[in-house]
């Protein structure tokens, strides 16, 4: 027992190192984490925080993954992970892995109430796009929350398989700046 106003004896504080040193030593068991990066997208242009106006037109190479469209009818590949297409998503998050862009739209009445919805148009409207090509422009983008001169917008790329369901958890990013004055 410790009397007030006096100090803890070196045994007692060397103890207590010890316990917390035991206690978060446990916590943290980072050869389990899979932390690693993947190139399997790689963006070419524009550079980073680029200045830049509409339209902006986003460039990237792949490696490691064969582009193919979504399925369509009996004559489709079967959906893998190392074959698929892309989905872009404009300053937005993207769908979760294993998810399809039917997502985007979630309990929409509006899109539940049209058939074949959510399409393209559909998307466009949500800033989300998809693409077989390793270009893609970008004519329109919506103002952000701020009132910001220059606003910093982000592009995300994540892999679908020919199903349309998104493949793992990659997400590849780039952002640019966009004048205000120029947005919609």
């Amino acid at each position: 027992m410790r009397l007030a106003g006096s100090r803890p004896g070196r045994a007692s504080v060397a103890v207590s190192l010890a316990f917390v040193a035991a206690a978060v030593g446990g916590c943290a068991n980072f050869s389990q984490m899979q932390f690693h990066t993947d190139h399997i997208v790689k963006f070419t242009a524009p550079e980073s925080r680029a200045k830049l106006t509409l339209p902006v037109t986003l460039r990237w190479q792949v490696s490691g993954f064969r582009v193919a469209g979504p399925a369509k009818g009996l004559a489709s590949e079967p959906a893998s992970k190392d074959a698929g297409y892309f989905a872009l998503f404009v300053d937005r998050a993207p769908i979760k892995p294993g998810q399809t862009l039917a997502a985007v739209a979630g309990d929409d009445p509006s899109c539940i109430a049209s058939a074949g919805c959510p399409d393209r148009s559909y998307l466009a409207d949500h800033q989300v796009y998809w693409t077989t090509s390793s270009t893609f422009t970008l004519r329109e983008v919506d103002a952000l929350d701020t009132r910001d001169n220059w606003q910093l917008h982000e592009v995300t790329i994540v892999l679908l398989d020919t199903d349309g369901r998104r493949i793992g958890e990659h997400a590849y990013y780039r952002d640019f700046k966009l004048k205000r004055s120029t947005l919609s």
